[in-house]
């Protein structure tokens, strides 16, 4: 479970968690959106694929735009070339149980990686006539009998609860903790590992507004928990520069 304040970079970190995996496996992954088009998702894919922030921009030259053509063709044979990535767009809820369906049907189509953005939107309007707290408990039980039928490994994102309004929020930068999840306590009970990171949004410099944090809040057959390490975001690239550094960070 992958878990921060808004904004902090949730699907930035799953693009690069992709490339990884296509960069270091011979597996499938399957990504569930339910926030980005695939359209998005892709170009965003390919530009990181290639280190380049692919924009639209107005005004660009024939030549320069021939050279963005042939850029991102190379970026698309990196990442679908060999056809390993499938991006599954599902614009709703799993009221219907669909979405827990196809991502059953994904895993069955050997898909080793599953990672579904976000668990959140999923239970928004309810599941099999249950709401809130109890669709969580539902869906991630669920989902725990699809991790452990195919014996694949599935990457949650989880939004967080409303700060209190006492101190700082999450983002500016506090580390949350696994009382911050929002939602039923079944999704820090189910999952296996609790990846937390935090970025400061509201820095004076904007090296530091780009700089995320990494922590361990739960590792279930370890037990080791902390800090671990930080990125550094770059904009022209759109890439995440990762650091072992444990720079101190506040928590919640």
């Amino acid at each position: 479970l992958f878990t921060s304040g808004t904004g902090s970079g949730k699907s930035t970190v799953v693009k690069e968690t992709i490339l990884n995996l296509l960069d270091n496996t011979e597996d499938k992954v399957g990504l569930i959106s339910l926030e980005e088009s695939i359209g998005d998702t892709a170009t965003k894919l390919i530009g990181m694929s290639i280190n380049k922030n692919i924009r639209m921009p107005e005004d660009v030259t024939e030549e320069e735009a021939r050279k963005g053509d042939e850029e991102a063709r190379i970026g698309y044979e990196k990442v679908f070339g060999d056809e390993r990535l499938i991006l599954l767009d599902h614009q709703g809820s799993v009221a219907d149980t669909s979405l827990l369906d196809r991502i059953e049907y994904l895993a069955a189509l050997g898909c080793n990686y599953l990672i579904l953005d976000h668990i959140t939107i999923a239970v928004s309007e309810g599941v099999d006539g249950a709401t809130g707290n109890e669709a969580v408990d539902k869906v991630m039980s669920s989902l725990l009998k699809i991790v452990k039928r195919y014996n694949i490994h599935l990457t949650l994102i989880s939004h967080l609860r409303k700060s209190s309004g006492e101190g700082k929020s999450f983002e500016e930068g506090i580390m949350p903790n696994l009382d911050s999840i929002k939602g039923s306590g079944s999704i820090k009970q189910i999952s296996f590992d609790i990846i937390g990171f935090a970025r400061n949004m509201m820095a004076t410099e904007k090296s530091d507004r780009n700089i995320v944090k990494f922590a361990v809040l739960k590792s279930r057959f370890s037990g080791d928990t902390g800090s671990a390490g930080q990125a550094s975001y770059n904009v022209s690239t759109g890439r995440l520069n990762y650091s072992e550094n444990n720079l101190a960070f506040e928590e919640v």
